[in-house]
């Protein structure tokens, strides 16, 4: 998950031209006064993060009322009482949370891993040490005292989750509510490095998920601002605060073993020997606002398995998320709306290094990895290849941003990944600007250098000479609680290569727009609100040959239940290969709470599709349904299932199927017991393919089992199993491979943070 649930809203960064958005600026803009709050400052005793409000001090600290509804209501008085205190020493912040419920039997939590509160009962922190309204640590809680932390970005509008903090909570349901404590390790955050008293803004979020789901913040919120962290409170007092020596060392050893028919599938299941590593990552608050991160023979090895997907009839590379740890810490420094740097792209370093931080209005990153493979993505118009070399690259990826103005900032970005006979060089500018709270820009140039391997390029049909490209991106925005009107535009050479990055697709121009209007409920309503959003695209090569054109239009309805019910018919103009196809299609879908402990959510899509590999149009029936099931307090399951059929004149051509479960067991908020189940299976019509001797068949089946302890986010105890069976059945023949076994695995890892 990358956001935090309703922090007040999702914000997004609207636009259109600045005439259309004078005419739509109205006066609805409201001023708030900024609630100040002094913090209290513990002399003496120790808090014992137990969820018991017992210490001396908490009753001398100062009272923040969460009294303000933000969502659905428009800053209405909140419903339920919450209260949020604050108080510091010289290593730790603390913050404490008592959450009154008339019905404490309606609480939704479960004991589960940390990150993962989605339809839970919690309540967050927000700290913005810098004071500077752009970008905010967050630190939730559940009433178990399960943890999630993350950084808001308000130039994205949204929090990510990748980022984690080593830092101590609790919580317990009482017969009143739920009260959550917590303690922080100033070592855990960045602020700026004075003597001075700090004054930091914050604010207090309470999620209460019921029929409708609300949240309560310690501030009023302008519907008409859609800068967050600009209107946050503000807490002053802190004073003699410093990270120390800021020091973690994190040694890990892993050993595992991997058994592999190499002679698939007559072969015999050869038995692997199995291999340790050890590696050591460490951590240097350098200052207390600039970082260091370094790895030695790191074990990059992947223990959350990938989120299942069909890339069948898909013409460009999948992406995945980044879950390495080395790479999360301050992954945001390096954003751009460009993804011309993208950690995956980095397979199996040796070594890497890097600098994060921020002094005064400067932001800087700087990364060095050294890698043994050199992972390509090959990008076209209309489709994308990748490739993989083997040689060892080097990556250097520079990040530089300087704030302006009030909410506003410039960047550059320079990307290099070098090895004998090949370079790939990126270097860019960006900005964000928000001239005034309802109206954001951005925008990024891009220009690239490639030079490619001979060999390389001869077998992939790439320029064997150096060559070189431009990108161009511009988004402006205008939203409000009742309006959001965008507007954007992209442009990328057919020489754009960002191979440390992620851009699959090149040789394009794409213009994009919408207005959205939403309508709210009244007080006390049944439902949440209604919108409606209509909207147009085009892409098409730089050349003005076009890709894909459409236009749509959309309706959705939130209401009783957490119900979130969407549809969206369209048209569309595909060219591919030569050809117009000219479709009308429909998507719909659902999302549902009808229980604190099942949701309930899908979509489905009908109408005509390309045939990509086989360069036609055909009939397309598509969906997903996915089931959040808890039982009890302890176990969580997933099931996922999608759906593709794509069939001409009644005839199949293709059905693809894929459904994966996972269950876990939380023993409590540091162990689980998880087991992930992948089922695929492909049915082909081999007759309805240009080339019939594709499989009629495919299937496969991918298992892992993990035992996990996690005493933080760096000191962790894996131990897992994983199996791989694919079979087939021949379009030609009807010879058939039943399910066989392809490879097995088993892993323990260890790591340990430790802070000197």
């Amino acid at each position: 998950m990358s956001k935090v649930k309703n922090m007040h809203r999702k914000l997004s960064k609207p636009g259109i031209a600045a005439l259309l958005v004078l005419l739509c600026h109205s006066a609805t803009a409201q001023e708030f006064e900024t609630r100040k709050f002094q913090i209290q400052e513990v002399k003496e005793e120790k808090a014992e993060i137990d969820g018991v409000l017992d210490e001396a001090f908490w009753q001398e600290a100062s009272v923040i009322v969460l009294d303000m509804e933000t969502n659905p209501g428009n800053n209405l008085p909140a419903e339920t009482s919450t209260q949020l205190k604050l108080a510091f020493d010289s290593e730790y912040l603390y913050f404490s949370f008592v959450a009154v419920d008339p019905d404490p039997k309606a609480i939704r939590a479960i004991i589960n891993d940390r990150d993962k509160l989605d339809d839970n009962d919690f309540v967050s922190l927000f700290l913005d040490p810098f004071n500077d309204g752009r970008r905010a640590f967050f630190f939730s809680v559940n009433p178990f005292g399960v943890q999630q932390d993350g950084v808001y970005d308000e130039q994205e509008g949204e929090g990510d989750l990748s980022w984690d903090a080593i830092w101590r909570s609790a919580g317990r349901i009482t017969t009143t509510g739920f009260v959550v404590e917590a303690a922080i390790p100033f070592k855990s955050l960045r602020f700026p490095s004075t003597a001075d008293i700090q004054t930091w803004r914050f604010f207090g979020l309470r999620i209460y998920p019921r029929s409708i789901e609300k949240s309560f913040h310690s501030m009023p919120i302008d519907q008409g601002n859609n800068c967050l962290l600009c209107q946050a409170n503000l807490v002053t007092g802190l004073q003699g605060i410093n990270p120390g020596a800021n020091l973690e060392f994190v040694p890990t050893l892993t050993t595992s073993r991997v058994d592999e028919r190499t002679e698939f599938p007559d072969g015999d299941l050869q038995q692997g020997d199995f291999e340790t590593n050890v590696g050591l990552d460490m951590r240097w608050g350098i200052t207390s606002d600039l970082t260091m991160n370094l790895t030695v023979n790191p074990d990059f090895s992947q223990v959350e398995a990938d989120a299942a997907q069909l890339d069948i009839n898909n013409r460009f590379a999948l992406q995945f998320p980044e879950k390495r740890p080395f790479f999360l810490e301050g992954a945001d420094f390096f954003n751009t709306p460009l993804q011309a740097f993208f950690t995956r792209t980095i397979a199996d370093p040796s070594f890497g290094g890097k600098i994060t931080g921020k002094i005064n209005k400067n932001a800087v990153g700087l990364l060095v990895a050294q890698d043994q493979v050199n992972n390509l993505i090959l990008p076209g118009f209309q489709s994308s290849g990748a490739t993989s070399v083997n040689q060892e690259v080097t990556n250097v990826i520079g990040r530089f941003r300087r704030d302006v103005g009030k909410n506003s900032n410039i960047g550059l970005l320079y990307t290099a990944r070098e090895a004998d006979d090949y370079f790939n060089r990126v270097g860019g500018i960006d900005a964000f600007i928000r001239p005034w709270d309802p109206l954001t820009i951005r925008l990024q140039y891009l220009h690239t250098i490639t030079q490619y391997e001979e060999q390389m390029a001869l077998d992939n049909d790439q320029p064997v000479s150096q060559f070189s490209g431009n990108a161009y991106f511009f988004r402006a925005g205008y939203n409000t609680r009742n309006w959001e009107i965008v507007s954007m535009f992209e442009s990328r050479s057919t020489g754009v290569r960002a191979d440390a990055g992620f851009i699959p697709q090149v040789d394009y121009r794409r213009y994009r727009g919408w207005v959205k209007r939403t309508w709210w409920a009244k007080e006390g309503s049944w439902y949440n609100n209604v919108s409606t959003n209509i909207g147009g695209f085009r892409r098409e090569s730089q050349a003005g040959i076009t890709d894909i054109s459409g236009i749509w239009w959309s309706s959705t309805f939130n209401g009783p239940w957490q119900s979130n019910i969407w549809i969206n018919p369209d048209f569309v103009w595909q060219q591919f290969n030569g050809e117009t196809y000219k479709m009308f299609r429909l998507w719909t879908g659902f999302d549902v709470q009808p229980l604190g402990n099942l949701g309930i959510n899908g979509f489905f899509n009908f109408g005509p599709a390309v045939d990509f590999e086989n360069g036609r149009e055909a009939d397309n029936f598509m969906f997903r349904l996915e089931s959040d099931i808890r039982v009890g307090r302890h176990i969580d399951m997933t099931v996922n299932h999608r759906y593709l059929n794509l069939h001409l004149a009644g005839n199949r051509i293709f059905t693809a199927n894929l459904t994966q479960w996972q269950a876990a067991y939380n023993f409590n908020a540091r162990t689980f017991f998880r087991v992930i189940l992948q089922y695929r299976h492909t049915l082909r019509n081999p007759d309805l393919f240009n080339d019939n001797t594709v499989n009629r068949i495919d299937k496969s089946v991918f298992a892992q089992l993990l035992l996990s302890y996690k005493l933080n986010p760096q000191s962790v105890i894996f131990l897992g199993y994983v199996d791989n069976h694919s079979g087939w059945q021949s379009g030609t023949d009807f010879r058939e491979l039943p399910l066989t076994q392809l490879n097995q695995s088993l892993f323990f890892k260890v790591g340990y943070a430790w802070r000197p």
